[in-house]
This record gives C-alpha cells, sequence and structure tokens, in this order.
C-alpha cells in the first residue's frame, strides 16, 4: 500500500494553501507598496516667487496648466519652461509646452525657455543658470506628484549655495493614479523606475 501525504491525497488543500499564502503576502506587501507609490511625493509649499520653473517630460499638458495656474493665482509673474528634447525634426518640447501657455492665456513677454536639459538634472543645472543671469531671488519647480521628490532632491543639491529661494508646486499626472499600482504593468513601470532613479541621483549626488 503506498502512503500518500494528506495533499497528495487531497489537491483541494494545494488551492486552499495557495490561496492563503497569497492573501498573507498582500497583506502584508499592500501597505508596503502603498508607502512606496505616497513615498515619491511631497507636499506642496508654495511661496510667491519670481519665476515658475516647469520641468518637461509632460503627456497631456499637466504641467503646464498646473504652472499656468499658479500664474493667475499670482504666484509668480514669468514662467520658465525646461526640456531640451526633440518630438520631431520639426518641433521641440519646450516649442510645444509654449503654445499651449499661450493658448491658455499667457502673454509672449512672460514665457522663458531653457531648452537644453534632457534630464531632472539638467533641468536643475540649466534652470539656475538661467535664473542666475536674470538676477531672479526665488522659483517655484512644477512637475508631477510622483516625479516630485526626486525632482526637489536634485533641485535643492544643484541650487544649493546660490541664495536662489525655492518651492514646489505638484501637477496631476492624468495617466497616473498611483493606488494599486503593482496590479498595472505600466504604473509598475513608473513607480519601479522612479525608484531606481531616485536612488542612483541620492548615491550620485
Amino acid at each position: 500500500m503506498s502512503i500518500l501525504s494528506p495533499l497528495a491525497k487531497s489537491p483541494w488543500l494545494y488551492v486552499i494553501i495557495s490561496i492563503l499564502l497569497i492573501i498573507t503576502v498582500l497583506f502584508i506587501w499592500n501597505p508596503f507598496f502603498t508607502w512606496m507609490a505616497n513615498h515619491l511625493y511631497i507636499d506642496e509649499k508654495l511661496e510667491s516667487s519670481d519665476v515658475i520653473i516647469v520641468l518637461g517630460g509632460e503627456n497631456e499638458g499637466e504641467r503646464t496648466a498646473r504652472a499656468v495656474q499658479l500664474y493667475e493665482q499670482g504666484y509668480a509673474d514669468k514662467l520658465l519652461l525646461s526640456d531640451g528634447t526633440s518630438l520631431s525634426w520639426r518641433t521641440s518640447a519646450v516649442e510645444e509646452m509654449k503654445a499651449y501657455a499661450l493658448h491658455l492665456g499667457i502673454p509672449a513677454p512672460a514665457i522663458h525657455i531653457e531648452n537644453q536639459s534632457r534630464s531632472t538634472y539638467e533641468n536643475a543645472v540649466y534652470s539656475r543658470q538661467y535664473v542666475e543671469e536674470q538676477g531672479w531671488d526665488s522659483a517655484i519647480v512644477v512637475t508631477v506628484g510622483w516625479h516630485s521628490r526626486r525632482s526637489r532632491y536634485i533641485f535643492e543639491e544643484v541650487f544649493e549655495g546660490s541664495g536662489i529661494q525655492l518651492s514646489y508646486g505638484l501637477a496631476k499626472d492624468p495617466r497616473f493614479e498611483l493606488d494599486n499600482w503593482w496590479k498595472d504593468m505600466e504604473k509598475q513601470q513608473t513607480v519601479l523606475t522612479e525608484w531606481a532613479k531616485y536612488v542612483v541621483y541620492k548615491v550620485r549626488y
């Protein structure tokens, strides 16, 4: 007579144990995954400033729109659009941002362009250079929420010693509400990539 284990005798035990394990893992890890997403966001603390720096990389004009909103609320009377990437051989990202800002009612003289940066670090480097050349003393940096912690870290590092006061405005990314991000492949890529970049910047700078 063969001796079978309880699991072999009752395949349903495999199913029950697997379900219990999944529930246990989700119970333990869900709070951690939620923290991972939430930690990418910083609190929005705005101060009246000389200029609003708008970081490129937006998807549907959300960063430019948030900057325009802050402009209309009187936080600053100038925009500095920062993006050096090309969308095609005919147009650049920063020209698209400018066109959208004009469409939303910002007067052309209030729009300034920084078109050399191709990363968040370069956004900070070239923005500092431009702000110093203009003699401005303060700026609001606008980006989307999930990009805000890394952006703040980089800008604070790059602007250290400049005497320029920074505050931060957050735009909502229409594609990403990061609840349950671990269940969506595109959101997984966003969260994990942002964390990887944040850690690399912390180590390098």
